[in-house]
């Protein structure tokens, strides 16, 4: 189904391809041998600046030295996990709020879980990094104004 004219369509339960070009339902071999096919044309997905790939190589946590076990657990094989996500990932990277958590249980997506599944654990590390930052950073209204949002309130 690589021709832009050939729609799916559905009526009454019943599914038939449709060709625009054509204006009438096809077979899919007809629309195969057709002469007039027009290939669709996909964008090309938009690839990491060298900027962005730096940051991320070069990640590190101000809560553990160990980024090879997980903080939660301490299990091997671990994904680098930024405590603000979202709008606040580069923020995150830059002022150290990353933690390691292991592929089995805290960081899990294929399963639906982990802490993008766990709102307690999520707040958590959110709460955490919000004390570091207004402890050693910079003062309670400079976490609102960098991360526009105050989760020791949650």
């Amino acid at each position: 189904m690589n021709c832009k004219n050939l729609k799916l369509r559905k009526k009454k339960g019943q599914v038939y391809l449709y060709c625009s070009l054509l204006k009438k339902v096809i077979n899919y071999s007809d629309c195969k041998c057709c002469e007039q096919k027009e290939y669709k044309e996909y964008k090309k997905i938009k690839q990491r600046t060298y900027k962005q790939q730096k940051k991320d190589k070069n990640r590190y946590s101000v809560f553990t030295t160990d980024l090879d076990h997980c903080i939660e657990c301490g299990r091997p094989h671990v994904n680098l996990h930024e405590i603000f996500f979202g709008r606040n990932r580069n923020n995150s990277i830059k002022y150290g709020f990353v933690i390691p958590l292991c592929d089995e249980e805290h960081h899990n997506q294929v399963n639906c879980r982990g802490i993008h599944f766990d709102s307690v654990l999520c707040l958590k590390w959110q709460k955490k990094g919000q004390l570091y930052f207004e402890k050693n950073v910079g003062s309670h209204e400079e976490f609102l104004e960098t991360f526009k949002s105050n989760y020791l309130t949650k």
